[in-house]
């Protein structure tokens, strides 16, 4: 029988999982759209093609939690799925037109999706069963997908779209063969099945933050959709995009890192923060014409991403029973990714029309979130002693009974 891994390396296969997964999603956000606007397809094309995989998972993804429940440990099943994404993404290399591209792109990022809370999933045993900081382990995600972008922005001058789609194949490789890799767990067996939407929005606590919070993530639409493309209309240089992806997660990389800090931070004022942020970002986004105010901007990712993530978490994780954690990651990401499609499939049209619309309409968005994030119970935060691994902290008795 293996050893269990100890506190330090528990936390280091992790972040290693952390920063393959979201290298090739490093890959994936800035430069994807680019490479099927090489392929002749259309604003409302690419929207559509981006959009697919969210839709696809309401009904795969609770089939494949299931299944990933049934592999001996969590860790083979992030394997396994993580390396039929990357054979089902290679299909594209043979692929052309509109359907071919939709069908085979939202197979492999369904399968990808599922990583996540996997992924995740882990980290909460960390949490409970080491005291793993969540946020410090975290954002080494957030690091390698900032070397994704140069390093993919330094391939596309010197290979072309082509380039970049063999970098995100093998990257796919990568993370399938690193998820083995991650420490062997799985979710109590009183928590099999799927995860169900009635069983995440049973509690008002939680139904409001993983609201709020996928309104505010949504917001993304238009950015992850067209932001490069944009920013290309404007004349940025690739890597000028490539920097402007990476700061936003430079800034990001920081409030993961000081969110152990700010210890009177409940899920509230995080999520609060970041449907502001959204307001302030995507109001100003299509009017700054020239890196300085871009960069500028970019400083709100810190708001609009890494601040609504940790509030979700943190209310997850202040009211999930032990053992039902994975499946309410999977339906956190299952209703924020059905939201942020919708976002994205309008975005497609507004932005033919005109940039200021789509990125107004997220404004328009993130206000929303951050006015159900107001209405979100105060305090729901873990003690101080354990920091932002808030995924896997239990609330006291008394905060359980008043949050039902």
């Amino acid at each position: 029988m293996p050893v269990p891994p100890g506190p330090r390396q528990f936390a280091g296969r992790t972040a290693v999982f952390y920063g393959a997964l979201f290298f090739a999603t490093g890959i994936y956000l800035p430069f994807f759209p680019v490479w099927l606007a090489g392929q002749g397809l259309s604003e409302p094309e690419i929207a559509i093609i981006v959009a697919a995989p969210f839709f696809i998972r309401v009904v795969v993804n609770p089939v494949l939690t299931v299944f990933a429940d049934r592999f001996a440990d969590l860790n083979i099943a992030g394997g396994v799925y993580g390396l039929l994404a990357a054979s089902v993404f290679a299909g594209l290399s043979v692929a052309s037109g509109f359907w071919p591209i939709l069908l085979l792109s939202a197979g492999a990022m369904v399968l990808w999706s599922v990583l996540i809370p996997i992924g995740d999933a882990v980290a909460i045993v960390g949490v409970r069963r080491h005291q793993m900081d969540y946020g410090r382990v975290r954002l080494w995600g957030s690091v390698t997908f900032m070397l994704a972008n140069f390093v993919t922005a330094e391939v596309l001058l010197g290979f072309s779209d082509n380039g970049v789609f063999g970098l995100q194949t093998a990257a796919f490789i990568i993370g399938g063969m690193v998820a083995f890799w991650l420490p062997g767990v799985r979710d109590s067996q009183s928590a099999r099945g799927p995860a169900r939407l009635k069983e995440l929005f049973a509690d008002p606590v939680l139904r409001r933050a993983v609201l709020a919070g996928s309104l505010v993530l949504a917001t993304h639409g238009t950015y992850y959709t067209f932001g490069s493309l944009y920013w290309r209309e404007l004349g940025f240089g690739a890597r000028t995009i490539a920097a402007l992806w990476a700061y936003s997660v430079i800034i990001e990389i920081c409030l993961f890192w000081a969110a152990k800090r700010l210890t009177g931070w409940g899920a509230r004022r995080f999520l609060i923060a970041g449907g502001i942020g959204a307001l302030v970002r995507w109001s100003l986004f299509p009017l700054a014409s020239v890196p300085a105010l871009a960069f500028a901007l970019q400083t709100l990712h810190s708001l609009t991403f890494a601040a609504t993530y940790l509030g979700v978490i943190m209310a997850i994780g202040a009211n999930a029973a032990p053992g039902h954690t994975a499946r309410l990651q999977a339906g956190f990401q299952l209703v924020s990714g059905v939201i942020g499609a919708f976002a994205i499939l309008s975005a497609g049209p507004m932005f033919r029309h005109s940039p200021y619309l789509a990125f107004w309409a997220m404004a328009a968005l993130g206000t929303s979130g951050a006015l159900l994030a107001w209405h979100v119970q105060r305090g729901m935060q873990p003690p101080p002693e354990q920091g932002v691994g808030v995924a896997g902290a239990e609330p006291r008795s008394a905060e359980r009974v008043e949050a039902r």
